[in-house]
């Protein structure tokens, strides 16, 4: 855009000429995308061990990855570890064997994804086992905080531990009440660096097993101090016995923003203060659950934040109605690396903090979901034209699979405490 004073002393602004071609706008959005390079390490699968027999897993380190691949159950109608079970009356979870659009194609679809199970290459899972966990969480309380995938996470636990449950709820915030929480959906908290936008509050839920112990849920999409600490006041006080489960991310999208610098500047800005002022302070063992990758095309999964306004914005304003708007996406698609920059800040972080975080550990779910991209909501018949696709929740299959590995880092080895394996009391 290029301004001259006119007649009058006003600014006359025309836009300049655009030197490139279309294939050339392309290749500056695809430069714009590219991403730092990541260790090899964490991102290149480990290949599977050359025996059959392998080793239980031991509760996974602190920063400990999972990596493994799905592979068919050996029964061919395995449909997961929840679909077609009872779920508590106050869960609806989304299952995406129920077909949106009746088609022998999604039938197929939900059946071939749902008959998968993850095959860590390291070692093998335990089996969800309710009543194992039950006792393992004895005198314990799990606190899950973050956005509409923790959300997810949630209901999941709450359908796996059905037979222990005694009571529960599950309520949107804006019809949540004073028993449900203290906090009402009316009270105002901003985005950091935006004051003028609110922070939606989404869930408020929780139930209760047979023992006492008990599973709670505040989702929000992105991190304020004061909403946390709202939310931290209602379990206070926090004791070694609790464990806090909390993810922040899809609210803080990295490529497909108008302003790709400032959602990831505010993230790394928010976690440094969740981390330093308060998970460091905690007494209580931490999870950050893994990043859920994204399905939505290109090499991060994040390729629909790119159509006409994008280009637009990169490029000429003026000249925006003279560029081709990419189609509407009908499904979800792979993803090679995936939003792993996400979890990579985090570990840095925990590395260079060191032994005051010895008590923060990553819940390794990001490698296991990477590969699962037919295993979102929007594979199953919901695509649109608008590109109000869901390439972002995933299916019950893979979220059940989330709450193994939580069940296999709380209930064995370094994080079990004093919870025995079934069948070794």
């Amino acid at each position: 855009m290029r301004c001259r004073k006119a007649a009058g002393g006003m600014n006359e602004c025309r836009p300049e000429l655009l030197l490139f071609s279309l294939a050339a706008a392309v290749a500056l959005l695809q430069t714009a995308w590219t991403q730092p390079t990541l260790e090899t390490e964490y991102i290149t699968p480990v290949p599977p061990p050359s025996h059959e027999h392998r080793h239980h897993c031991n509760g996974f380190s602190q920063l400990e990855p999972l990596k493994g691949e799905w592979v068919d159950h050996h029964d061919p109608n395995h449909t997961g570890m929840t679909a077609g079970k009872p779920c508590p009356s106050f869960i609806d979870d989304f299952d995406c064997l129920h077909n949106y659009k009746t088609d022998a194609y999604y039938e197929e679809l939900g059946r071939r994804e749902y008959r998968k199970v993850f095959k860590p290459h390291d070692c093998s899972l335990h089996q969800f086992n309710p009543e194992h966990f039950e006792q393992c969480l004895t005198g314990r309380r799990i606190i899950v905080i973050g956005d509409s995938t923790m959300r997810q996470m949630f209901q999941s636990l709450a359908c796996l531990m059905t037979p222990r449950i005694v009571d529960g709820f599950f309520v949107d915030w804006d019809k949540a009440n004073l028993t449900h929480t203290s906090i009402p959906f009316e009270k105002e908290y901003t985005v950091r660096d935006e004051p003028q936008i609110n922070i939606f509050k989404q869930n408020v839920g929780n139930f209760s097993l047979t023992n006492g112990a008990s599973v709670h849920i505040r989702s929000f999409g992105i991190f304020n101090i004061s909403l946390w600490d709202d939310v931290f006041a209602e379990f206070w006080p926090l004791t070694d016995k609790d464990v806090i489960i909390v993810e922040f991310g899809a609210w803080y999208p990295r490529f497909n923003s108008f302003q790709m610098a400032i959602p990831w500047t505010r993230y790394v800005n928010d976690v440094q203060e969740l981390f330093s002022q308060r998970l460091v302070n905690y007494p209580s063992l931490v999870l950050w659950r893994a990043y859920g990758p994204t399905h939505f095309g290109g090499p991060t999964g994040t390729y629909t934040g790119a159509h006409a306004p994008l280009y637009s914005y990169l490029l000429c304003p003026a000249l925006s109605e003279h560029l081709p708007d990419l189609p509407g996406q009908m499904t979800c698609e792979a993803a090679a690396y995936g939003e792993y920059y996400y979890d990579t800040h985090i570990m840095r972080w925990l590395q260079q903090c060191g032994a005051p975080c010895a008590h923060v550990h990553m819940l390794p779910v990001f490698h296991l979901s990477l590969p699962q991209h037919n295993s979102h909501h929007g594979s199953f018949g919901r695509g649109t034209e608008n590109r109000r696709i869901d390439c972002r929740h995933y299916c019950s299959n893979v979220i059940d699979v989330w709450n193994q590995v939580l069940y296999n880092k709380l209930c064995f080895g370094e994080s079990s405490g004093a919870a025995m394996a079934p069948g070794n009391s």
